[in-house]
């Protein structure tokens, strides 16, 4: 494994870093506050996913690779930069009220570029079906948390279509990723972050 730390790879767990910390100190400061240490795990999942995402890029980037890491922070990004590009479109209206649209734009971007940095890994780790099959169970979980124990973003309103569709993005993020890590494809993002 190559030892050389790129300036896209450096760039990429640096703009990570700092997106995990506004998540958890910032956007969700307040929530976070509010909740039980113990349910802390379902709370501030885009913070996690970025968070986990450096975390495994940096390991592989040692040598130290850990896949059902990479993977879980992978399906992370996937499943929460679809969501959270989905909720921000679906309640445009409010989200891009003239109060929230700079925070709301910058999000949209960022939250898009988790979405394709979620294929960063591939061809680099070796996905089991155990590791499908563990994360598939905590997203399912997460979902129930957010949904019946009031744990979703505060800042998102409730709406009959979040839960079947959060279900739904659980299920087909967590296969589609898995798929395309066991067919090594696609190899772009990996070759970009890898390249410099």
């Amino acid at each position: 494994m190559e030892k050389k730390l790129g300036i896209v790879l450096l760039l990429a767990i640096i703009a990570n870093l700092i997106g995990a910390y506004f998540g958890f100190f910032v956007y969700y400061q307040e929530q976070i506050a509010a909740t039980p240490i113990y349910l802390l795990a379902f709370v501030a999942d885009c913070p996690l996913a970025v968070l986990l995402v450096a975390a495994s890029l940096f390991l592989v980037w040692i040598g130290k690779k850990n896949d059902f890491l990479s993977f879980l922070a992978s399906a992370y990004a996937l499943k929460y930069g679809i969501w959270t590009v989905f909720v921000i479109l679906y309640f445009n209206q409010i989200y891009f009220a003239p109060a929230y649209w700079g925070l709301y734009a910058i999000m949209l971007v960022t939250h898009f570029g988790m979405m394709l940095e979620s294929f960063a890994l591939v061809g680099k780790i070796e996905v089991k079906k155990e590791h499908l099959l563990i994360v598939l169970g905590w997203f399912l979980l997460n979902d129930y948390m957010d949904y019946f124990w009031g744990l979703k973003p505060w800042t998102v309103p409730n709406d009959a279509i979040l839960l079947p569709f959060t279900v739904l993005l659980s299920i087909i993020s967590v296969l589609a990723l898995y798929l395309a890590y066991m067919k090594k494809k696609p190899k772009i993002f990996t070759d970009l972050l890898f390249l410099f």
